[in-house]
């Protein structure tokens, strides 16, 4: 086959695949946005109280709001609700174990952050969501939960 042919099939094929992962698409009721969003502190008039909407604004997150951008890499997802009760699903999911067992499965990042806990790291929102369900039915695992951000920010002291 000729090299353009072949070249413009590969280009073909490229963009079928992007259109298949919708950045945003509607999942048990909550709107979930995938790329384009970044979290940001909300604006504010300063000769007013009034807070003032960003043109670019997707949604809020607690006190901050969320705006069209590059995202953060920790950040897989933007999910929105009709109680507006939003968040953001982070890049890990936090697995516990039976005592004196490795119940994650070989391949996967993971790092063991207490004796029987382990945080996996995932790629994008078809792994983390398909990793949730695949864990919470293998042997050994006693909980799958996943990071999630709200906009808050809780300081210990």
């Amino acid at each position: 086959m000729n090299k353009a042919v072949i070249s413009a099939m590969a280009v073909i094929a490229a963009v079928a695949v992007s259109q298949t992962y919708a950045a945003e698409f509607e999942d048990n009721g909550l709107t979930i946005i995938t790329d384009n969003f970044k979290v940001e502190e909300r604006k504010q008039d300063e000769k007013s109280i009034l807070i003032v909407k960003q043109d670019n604004e997707i949604g809020t997150l607690g006190d901050r709001v969320v705006v069209s951008g590059e995202k953060n890499p920790n950040h897989i997802a933007y999910v929105k609700n009709a109680n507006n009760h939003n968040f953001i699903i982070k890049n890990k999911l936090i697995v516990q174990c039976r005592k004196h067992q490795n119940c994650i499965p070989s391949g996967l990042n993971s790092e063991q952050i207490s004796k029987n806990i382990y945080e996996i790291t995932v790629e994008n929102y078809d792994q983390w969501k398909s990793l949730q369900e695949e864990l919470s039915n293998t042997a050994g695992v006693i909980n799958v939960a996943p990071s999630l951000y709200d906009g808050s920010n809780i300081e210990l002291r």
